[in-house]
């Protein structure tokens, strides 16, 4: 991973979408990294399950290939092999046989990328409740704000799959393997992952048994209009910059304030860079109400903080790959951030 850039690139890409069923906010930050390798994906209608839902955070490392092609390849996957999203089992097959397509394929034969995962199956149901079919892989989390009669309940909807754990240790151990400085075989912090193909032994063994599996947990839930769902990677809880119960005490304090979403994302990256954190930053919340109003297909692009010292050409290089990905050129970028600069100037 490196030891990081000179300064964080702090600019954002914030997304809205909605339809009938589904309002839905999210926002990703580049941060001190290199490389931005977390991707994400919002389908808020399946080709195949049109009352249903597929949303999704993939925190790659060693690279962007492995979380890219999961986002992209896993919604169609399991959309067409699995007709009843009950059929827990079957997602779960489906999953790691979306690994395994990437572990052989033959643009990535030679490439070490890895993803952890977590991905919501969202059906709505007859009686306008919805069920979550949640599914994990490594160490990013979905949260539950949950409403009750006489308050709320915050339901932890993912466990994290670290080497330490003693069901995930026997397991490695089993393989072959074994945890040291609590890594697999000293090099992986996470016992489960998509990709990381090096660590993917002994390939003769079910993939559900290797030392380094892509099994997800897969668990179902039911939910209301009230109710609210939170996405997001590991660097929102890198180094306990915020728990379960801290980072959705910050949404619920600025659903007070605004019902924006994507704004109240980038709030939760911009506090979780404040307090230390030192990774990519990918976050979506999820509102089980109508979100058509709320809908805009073109994502909203803010720039960050530039940098132009002589020396820094990493930080530089780092910022404009990150607006080139979000279509625009460093020029273009640094015009907006002048004009945005300008703009907060004059409302002071």
């Amino acid at each position: 991973m490196g030891l990081g850039l000179s300064h964080p690139v702090t600019s954002k890409v914030l997304y809205r979408k909605g339809n009938q069923k589904f309002r839905v906010g999210a926002a990703s930050m580049h941060g001190w990294r290199d490389t931005m390798e977390d991707a994400h994906t919002i389908n808020l209608s399946l080709e195949n399950h049109k009352n249903s839902a597929f949303f999704g955070i993939f925190d790659g490392h060693s690279g962007s290939l492995c979380s890219k092609y999961i986002a992209q390849t896993l919604p169609k996957k399991i959309d067409e092999k699995v007709t009843d999203f009950k059929d827990e089992k079957l997602i779960r097959e489906i999953v790691m046989e979306a690994d395994q397509d990437f572990l052989d394929a033959d643009e990535f034969r030679n490439k070490d990328d890895g993803s952890a995962g977590i991905f919501t199956l969202a059906s709505c149901n007859d009686d306008n409740t919805y069920t979550l079919v949640n599914g994990n892989i490594g160490d990013s989390r979905i949260v539950l704000y949950k409403k009750l009669q006489d308050g709320f309940e915050i339901v932890a909807c993912t466990q994290d799959h670290k080497p330490t754990n003693e069901a995930e240790r026997k397991r490695i151990e089993a393989a072959g393997g074994c945890v040291q400085m609590a890594r697999v075989d000293g090099q992986l912090a996470l016992s489960r992952a998509f990709g990381d193909r090096m660590l993917k032994h002994p390939m003769s063994l079910p993939p559900a048994d290797r030392k380094v599996t892509s099994d997800p947990d897969v668990h179902s839930i039911v939910v209301t209009s009230d109710d609210y769902l939170f996405l997001a990677c590991d660097g929102i809880y890198e180094g306990d910059v915020f728990t379960r119960e801290s980072v959705m005490k910050f949404i619920s304090d600025n659903l007070e304030k605004t019902n924006d979403l994507a704004l109240i994302c980038a709030n939760v990256l911009d506090e979780c860079l404040r307090r230390g954190s030192r990774d990519n930053m990918s976050a979506m919340i999820v509102q089980f109400v109508s979100g058509e109003d709320y809908h805009s297909d073109k994502n909203e692009y803010v720039p960050g903080i530039w940098h132009a010292e002589e020396g820094d050409s990493r930080f530089q290089e780092a910022y404009r790959k990150d607006a080139s990905d979000s279509g625009y050129t460093l020029d273009q970028a640094l015009e907006l951030l002048k004009k945005r600069t300008e703009k907060a100037a004059g409302s002071d």
